[in-house]
C-alpha cells in the first residue's frame, strides 16, 4: 500500500478497490462497500454502467440503476433491525439523488463519502428532507487523502470520455482546481489507461493519484 494513503481502513481500501475494478471493466471508477459496526466489510458494489445489460448474480449492469451504492445494497443478504442501524455505507463519490434515496430507504443509518460531486451530489436529501431527516442518518467524509485519490480517479475517467472541455459536468468539477489539473495531466498522458491495460493493482494506481 502506498505510504501516501496510510493508514487506510479495510473499508476505504475495499471501496477504492471496487472503484478501480469498475474502471477495469469499462465503467466509471466509483466503488462502495458496507461495513458493520466493527468496520468489517459485509457488502461490496461498483459502478457497472459500462458493462453489458444484466441482473445476473444479484447485481445490476448496463442500466441507469447500475450505480455502486445500489449494487452494494443489493449485495446485502438482509438488513435485520436494529443491527443494520450500526452499519455504514462507504462510497468513493458523493451519492446522486437515486443512491441517496436508496440509502435513506435501506435501513442503514450512516453514510460516508470521499470525492465531492458538485454536479449530481445529493446528500442533502439525507439531512434536509423532512421525512428522511427523521431517520437520523449520520453523515461523514473519508480521510482527506482518500477524498483526493477518489476525486482524481473519477475526474480522470470523466476527462477521458469528454468530447469537449466545455462539458457541463467538467465545468462543475473545475472548482477543485488542483485535483482537476492533476486529473487532466493523467488523462492527457494516458496514465490510467496504461495501468488498466496491464491490469495494475490498486496500490500502483494510488501512487499515481497521490
Amino acid at each position: 500500500m502506498t505510504p501516501h494513503l496510510l493508514p487506510l481502513t479495510q473499508g476505504w481500501h475495499a471501496a477504492l478497490s471496487q472503484a478501480w475494478t469498475a474502471y477495469l471493466h469499462g465503467s466509471y471508477p466509483i466503488g462502495a462497500v458496507i461495513v458493520d459496526a466493527s468496520g468489517a466489510v459485509i457488502a461490496r458494489g461498483r459502478n457497472r454502467l459500462g458493462e453489458g445489460r444484466s441482473v445476473a448474480g444479484g447485481f445490476i449492469s448496463g442500466h441507469d440503476l447500475a450505480h455502486a451504492e445500489i449494487n452494494a445494497l443489493l449485495d446485502l443478504a438482509a438488513t435485520p433491525c436494529p443491527e443494520c442501524y450500526g452499519w455504514t455505507l462507504l462510497t468513493t463519490v458523493q451519492p446522486c439523488p437515486q443512491c441517496a434515496g436508496a440509502v435513506a430507504m435501506s435501513g442503514l443509518r450512516a453514510l460516508e463519502y470521499a470525492a465531492p460531486d458538485p454536479w449530481a451530489g445529493c446528500t442533502r436529501l439525507l439531512t434536509d428532507d423532512p421525512y428522511v431527516s427523521r431517520k437520523g442518518i449520520r453523515m461523514g467524509r473519508a480521510p482527506e487523502e482518500v477524498q483526493r485519490a477518489a476525486l482524481r480517479l473519477v475526474l480522470t475517467a470523466f476527462l477521458e470520455e469528454a468530447t469537449s472541455s466545455d462539458d457541463p459536468v467538467l465545468r462543475a468539477f473545475s472548482v477543485h482546481a488542483e485535483d482537476y489539473a492533476h486529473a487532466a495531466r493523467l488523462s492527457a498522458e494516458g496514465t490510467l489507461r496504461r495501468l488498466r491495460e496491464r491490469g495494475a493493482e490498486l496500490e500502483d494506481v494510488l501512487e499515481m493519484l497521490a
